[in-house]
Order: C-alpha cells, then structure tokens, then sequence
C-alpha cells in the first residue's frame, strides 16, 4: 500500500525548522537542522484503518548532547505533535512517535537516513577558537587532499604552523572517536582559506569535488598548489596554480604565506596568526622559528598586539627563559622598531614599555 504522509515529511520538517527558527526554540531549531531523517512506514495499524508511521532522527552527538536526556522524551513528543498537526488534513494517517538516536557512519539506518537541510546548516554555528581541529588564534587553512598523500600534506601543515597557519588536514585533524563526516563539515563550515593539495588524481575522488565547491559557495578564496602535472579542473583552473614538488612540500610554505595574505586582504590577520604562534610556542627551537618568521613580516605593531605579546612573555617559560630572545636585545629591538614610539627592557618575565 503507498501512504501519503511519508512522502510529505521532509517538507513538514524543514517547516518545523522554519516555525522553531521565528519562535526562538533555539534548542529544537538546531536538533532538526543537524538531523538525518529515517520514515518508518506503518508501525502500527489501528482497528478503524488508521495507519501510524514513525520518525527516526539521526543527531550528530555534540549535538544531541545539549538536550538533557530527562527531557528527551519531551522533546520528541512536541515534535510528533507538531508533525500531526502538518499532517492533519490526510486521511487515515498519523505520525505515532519520534525517536532520536545518534548519527554514526557504521550504523546502516543512519546512512540511509537523508539530511533535513542541505548546504551550510542555518541556524547552527561553530565558535572556530572552541573547536579542537584549530589551533587557537591562527589563520584557519583547511587543505583539500587525496588521502594516499597523508604524510606530504602533514609535512606541509607543520611548516605552515610557525606561520600562524592553522591547518586541517581530514583524519589527523580529527581526534579519535569522533564522526569524521561531521568534524569535516565544521572544517568546511569554519575555514577561512582553503588550499588544493593537487595531485594528478586529486579531482578524481568526490570529496575534494565537495570540499572545493563547499569553500566556492561561501565565497571562501581556494589556493591551487599544483605537485605533479595535471592543472587544477573545473571552477578553479581559473587562476594560476602554485607549482610545488610532491617529494619536498614544505618548499612552498613562503610562496603560500604570500598568496594566503594575498587572498585574504587581511595582512592584520596573519599578523596576529604569527603572534599566536609566537605566544603558544612549545619549545626554545619554536619560539626561535616563530620570532624569525614574526620578525621577517611585521612592519608594524598596535598597542593591543604589544601587550598580547608582553602577557604571552610573562606567562611562557618557553619564551621568558629563552636566552636566545632574552640574551640580547632581539625582541626589545623587534618592538621599539614595530612601535617606533617606544624602547623596550626585559626584567624576568616582564616586558617593560620606556615611553620616549
């Protein structure tokens, strides 16, 4: 028998979303815009031939999280309600339940669910500094790859790091247990550049596709690095191609900085990548790295960057202890030239500012 209510529900739930969007149902708005949706037909049949369907939302788990699981059942009845009251007018038809479960790749119903909502979810958004797959504060690069060229574009993401660059690289990025689908999309969905990691066989592979025409519909600039011989396809052969070399990636690191300030118009934004590395360094050889490439690029400070600077030097041993900045006059040096107003001592931890 073919029932009309299933074929209606994709329709009814982005109702929904609509209706939880202007009512400010801010929790149930955000539940159906991550949802994969699952219509079970004819679950129950009633003595007067009433047939009943149920609907199984699938949630990715950060999300479902948020909703207390005393209140689940709550929420689930308010939405077959509201579903029932969409459907009032088929005959013979009703919704007998929502269920919620958990979206997961290896759960067969989950993959044959499809999504509610398609492109950027409305509604649900990121803050990029809480999510682990970035490193705090530094320009976000998400690397489009073939996954045969892992430990290349590895090598390339630690190179970019002394930069400022943040990069996401699928699978590394991502910590283990978590759903790669779901930690790709908030890649996609924070990035503020993205760049092609282009082998001869890096448009043959569907998610790259994706993942180049998920940056063009949000207008995010695509860098082309171009590693054996086939150019860039489709909407981004348009511009020419930075040439790299597969064997060595990391020899590109300066020509990509160059095109990275280029594309995004925002040299203050590198520029306080660059700080945030300089400040989160781990290491006395990466406070080294990353004063060099901070010292290399920047003509000019603010006040405001000074004192990131001088907090970030009173609470890093790995900077204060650094003879290399502390045993002669580098980083005062840097800052009275990036300042021009000001001449700099080091006493301990503390940068001290000497106004002229």
């Amino acid at each position: 028998m073919t029932y009309s209510l299933p074929a209606r529900v994709p329709g009814y739930i982005q109702r929904l979303h609509h209706q939880y969007s202007q009512d400010g149902t801010n929790s149930l708005r955000d539940l159906i815009a991550a949802s994969r949706i699952l219509v079970i037909e004819e679950t129950i049949s009633t003595w007067d031939d009433d047939h009943g369907h149920d609907i199984q939302l699938f949630v990715p788990l950060e999300v479902l999280s948020k909703i207390d699981i005393d209140a689940q059942e709550t929420v689930t009845e308010r939405i077959c309600e509201d579903l029932n009251k969409l459907g009032a007018s088929t005959p013979n038809e009703f919704f007998r339940a929502v269920r919620l479960d958990v979206n997961h790749e290896n759960d067969p119903d989950s993959q044959r669910a499809t999504p509610v909502l398609s492109g950027p979810v409305p509604g649900l958004t990121y803050d990029p500094d809480s999510l682990p797959i970035w490193k705090r504060g530094m320009v976000r690069l998400f690397i489009s790859h073939r996954d045969t060229y892992k430990s290349q574009t590895n090598e390339l993401a630690r190179a970019l790091e002394p930069y400022g660059i943040s990069s996401f690289v699928a699978h590394d990025t991502i910590e283990p247990m978590t759903q790669w689908r779901a930690e790709i999309r908030k890649g996609l969905e924070t990035m503020e550049i993205m760049l092609a990691f282009v082998t001869d066989d890096f448009h043959k592979s569907v998610w790259t596709n994706q993942e180049i025409g998920f940056a063009l519909a949000r207008k995010i600039p695509v860098i082309s690095l171009k590693l054996e011989q086939r150019d860039p396809e489709g909407f981004i052969d348009e511009q020419q191609a930075l040439k790299g070399r597969l064997d060595a990636p990391a020899a590109s690191v300066q020509d990509i900085y160059n095109l990275l300030a280029e594309s995004l118009g925002n040299r203050e934004r590198l520029q306080s990548g660059l700080i945030s590395a300089f400040v989160a360094s781990q290491s006395f050889p990466q406070t080294i790295n990353c004063f060099k490439r901070m010292a290399e690029v920047v003509d000019r400070l603010s006040h405001d960057e000074v004192k990131r600077i001088s907090d970030g030097f009173a609470a890093n041993d790995q900077l204060h202890k650094c003879s290399y900045l502390t045993g002669s006059q580098r980083l005062c040096d840097f800052l009275k030239r990036t300042t021009g107003s000001y001449s700099f001592s080091i006493e301990g931890k503390e940068i001290i500012e000497i106004p002229w």
